[in-house]
């Protein structure tokens, strides 16, 4: 605002200028000396004219955000306050750099927070079923009795999505019919809803059976 008003006031005082120097080349004589005046002076009042538009434009932009968030500079805000800038900090939520199992990894960010060699991550070194084959090398790591094929096809029937068929129609929705109306999944407008149900081309769908 206070350059906006220094602006102006500078243009007044050129304009002021012009004037006097008419009304002074109006008493003596010498035309060219006058025109080389006013030109002059009105080369000053644009230039005048031109900074106080620069001024105004510059006071109309808003300031740079100062403080954090997405706008901000993480380094400058500490989300925690435990003095160490945000984008600085392993867990810039989190105040309490605590490392358990001393590993250089504080707990807040570790995976293992109870074992410095993070096992509870690394499938070979873990056997989550317990049946003493570790997970990287068990085809159901999760399911301690010994892996069953029943349709004898080479995949073991908990990695099976049809354990019964060998050629795993069962997956094929143009070889599965749930509701029994003719009609292959594929090709079914209402796959779960048969005759029976009033199922059909114009019946209003649902969801498969839970």
């Amino acid at each position: 605002m206070r350059a906006r008003r220094i602006g102006w006031v500078a243009i007044a005082l050129a304009l002021v200028g012009l004037w006097a120097a008419v009304g002074e080349a109006k008493k003596k004589p010498g035309r060219s000396r006058l025109r080389a005046e006013v030109a002059r002076l009105r080369g000053e009042v644009a230039r005048l004219e031109t900074s106080v538009r620069f001024l105004n434009q510059n006071a109309a932009e808003p300031a740079p955000p100062t403080g954090g968030g997405v706008c901000g500079d993480p380094c400058a805000t500490d989300s925690d306050e435990d003095g160490i800038g945000d984008c600085e900090d392993v867990c810039p939520c989190v105040a309490d750099h605590t490392d358990g199992d001393t590993d250089g990894t504080p707990d807040c960010a570790d995976p293992c927070p109870e074992d410095a060699t993070d096992a509870c991550i690394d499938p070979c070194r873990s056997d989550s079923d317990g049946d003493g084959t570790n997970d990287c090398e068990d085809p159901c790591p999760y399911d301690p009795s010994a892996a069953a094929d029943s349709d004898n096809d080479g995949t073991p029937d908990c990695q099976d999505p049809c354990p019964d068929d060998p050629a795993n129609a069962c997956s094929d929705p143009c070889a599965v019919d749930q509701d029994g109306d003719g009609v292959p999944d594929c090709r079914d407008e209402c796959p779960w809803i048969g005759p029976a149900e009033g199922g059909g081309s114009t019946a209003e769908c649902s969801p498969p059976p839970q």
